[in-house]
């Protein structure tokens, strides 16, 4: 991305709330970068930064050595200590800090994010082709309308299907890139070759190591016939902000997450990572100005080995299918009452436990569905979501009554941490 002259630069001084902060100040169109304190002075120039604002906690005030490094860059410099509690107030200091004293005036804005990005790319990209692996979540999917706006044919999506993703989702991803944007769209169905390795395994470890497996090198033979040097990526700016590290790196340097990981050593691709400064909502933001649907934008999480994940025990097709249409069933129904965008993730589990119960005056002994619904910011902790009774209600009379298989739905209570987001 083409830097902007009103670069504002946070020293991360172990700072636990850095990304919030980071996030406050760009609510204001004031472009902020976050660094490591042991950040070479190099690199914070290389950034033209107009501004330097120290985040320290409370309890861990900046090192001083360090922060006379630093006051030696003749740039604007102001010292904070952050806690949970002083944030908002924080930073309204910063952006003061920003506007007054280091002469921002706002103008960061996703509009001209987005002129800038389709420059860059084309001048990277020039005539050759990319290939970029097409999810269908919310950052792959902007990246491939950013990356398509800029050079149009040149891009080519591989979508490969295996056989884990929501219900109707292979149709709504041909249908939103393939035919509304008129893009070059690869759709490789290997449903039942993954289904085929998983058969029996029930460890969560070896089905998610099979499933990432199996994915690159379906996307690699893809991926190999369509002979493109770059290859596209939807990292964005929280998975590098993870993989800085604070201490023992002398040398400082953000090290890039690459989200497609893995990928054979003899697949050389050179990077095109457009939104790799962005967060999540200024994700959203661009996707809704290039004309993506809500109903890809703002969809939840949804997590890389998809329903595998969601399905405990070792998969099969017919519980694999019941899974699919009791979480096909919690989403009609959250959409309907309202509560989708109200909470960060709502779905189904698949428990492979069946339990004695009632259905169209027969006994039964059929499985259980749980349901999970949870708010967080950043994934790190989550909070339960106290859907309506009423809702709940429907959900569980619905999946009993129309899914073939449950008898018993159950609702999960339980925060993070103790409990992970996904039961796997």
């Amino acid at each position: 991305m083409k830097q902007t002259p009103e670069t504002v630069v946070l020293l991360n001084f172990v700072c636990d709330d850095i990304q919030k902060f980071a996030r406050m100040i760009r609510d204001k169109n004031i472009y902020t970068m976050v660094m490591p304190y042991t950040v070479p002075n190099e690199r914070v120039m290389a950034e033209k930064p107009v501004g330097l604002i120290v985040c320290a906690d409370a309890g861990a005030p900046a090192h001083e050595a360090e922060l006379a490094r630093f006051k030696t860059l003749n740039i604007p410099l102001m010292e904070l200590e952050i806690t949970k509690e002083n944030l908002a107030d924080q930073a309204e200091k910063a952006i003061d800090f920003c506007m007054n004293t280091c002469g921002c005036t706002g103008s960061w804005k996703m509009e001209t994010f987005i002129e800038e990005a389709v420059a860059d790319i084309r001048a990277q990209v020039g005539n050759e082709k990319v290939v970029l692996g097409l999810s269908g979540g919310v950052d792959s999917s902007v990246v491939a309308a950013l990356i398509h706006k800029a050079i149009g044919k040149q891009l080519t999506c591989v979508f490969v299907n295996h056989g884990l993703l929501r219900k109707n989702e292979p149709e709504l991803v041909q249908e939103i890139f393939a035919r509304n944007f008129d893009m070059n769209l690869c759709y490789v169905d290997a449903s039942d070759r993954f289904l085929d390795k998983l058969k029996g395994v029930s460890d969560p470890e070896q089905k998610r190591k099979i499933i990432g497996k199996e994915f690159i090198e379906v996307f690699a033979d893809a991926a190999g016939k369509i002979n493109a040097p770059f290859l596209g990526q939807g990292t964005i700016y929280p998975d590098i902000l993870e993989s800085i590290p604070l201490d023992g790196n002398p040398a400082g340097v953000i090290k890039s997450h690459h989200n497609v990981g893995g990928l054979p050593e003899d697949m050389k691709f050179k990077l095109v990572e457009p939104v790799e400064r962005l967060f999540k909502d200024e994700v959203r933001k661009v996707g809704r100005l290039l004309g993506l649907p809500s109903e890809m934008i703002d969809r939840h999480p949804f997590p890389g080995p998809s329903l595998g994940v969601r399905h405990l025990g070792a998969i099969e097709r017919d519980t694999l299918k019941i899974l699919r249409e009791a979480d096909a069933i919690v989403t009609e129904e959250l959409l309907a009452s309202g509560w989708y965008h109200k909470t960060w993730q709502t779905f189904a589990i698949f428990v492979p436990v069946k339990t004695v119960g009632m259905k169209n005056h027969k006994r039964t002994y059929d499985y259980v569905i749980a349901i999970r619904s949870i708010n967080s910011v950043d994934a790190v902790t989550a909070q339960v979501v106290r859907l309506p009774w009423e809702l709940l209600d429907k959900m569980a009379d619905r999946i009993i009554a129309e899914v073939d298989g449950v008898n018993r739905v159950v609702y999960d209570i339980t925060p993070k941490p103790p409990g992970t987001i996904e039961w796997e």
